[in-house]
């Protein structure tokens, strides 16, 4: 049997890993709650970047800010289940399922199910990246 170098890095204590930012970021999502800023505050880069499905990218708090409150100024969302996190070395991925409309007309209510990757660096989410089936925006 090998034995471990002494030079392998370790995770310091006072950085949160994968597994746990996993853990806390679907316990938050099951709340139901629309302010993800404690969430952010413990476990995001402040200039972490968010990629929706149809390629739009999203830089930093503001703009990922914004682009919250216009998506829960004009969704309905009538229930979600989360499923997950299904963690790896370098970051998580977690599948919401929802029931939504758009207040707005924009789309029908309908069941939307989105696959979220967020990519991990130094014990903070750095990147946030959605994806779902584009039959449902008409791809």
């Amino acid at each position: 049997m090998g034995t471990q170098s002494s030079s392998t890095a370790s995770p310091s204590s006072s950085m949160a890993t994968v597994a746990q930012i996993a853990k806390d970021l679907v316990a938050h999502c099951k709340t139901g709650t629309k302010d993800d800023t404690p969430l952010w505050d413990k476990h995001f880069t402040p200039d972490f970047v968010s990629v929706e499905g149809d390629g739009t990218v999203y830089s930093g708090r503001e703009e990922i800010l914004a682009k919250h409150k216009q998506w829960n100024d004009d969704s309905i969302m009538h229930d979600v289940a989360v499923t997950g996190p299904f963690v790896g070395p370098s970051g998580f991925s977690v599948i919401f399922d929802m029931d939504v409309e758009s207040r707005s007309g924009r789309f029908p209510r309908m069941n939307m199910r989105e696959i979220a990757d967020y990519s991990v660096e130094h014990g903070k989410v750095v990147r946030e990246e959605f994806r779902f089936d584009p039959a449902m925006c008409g791809g």
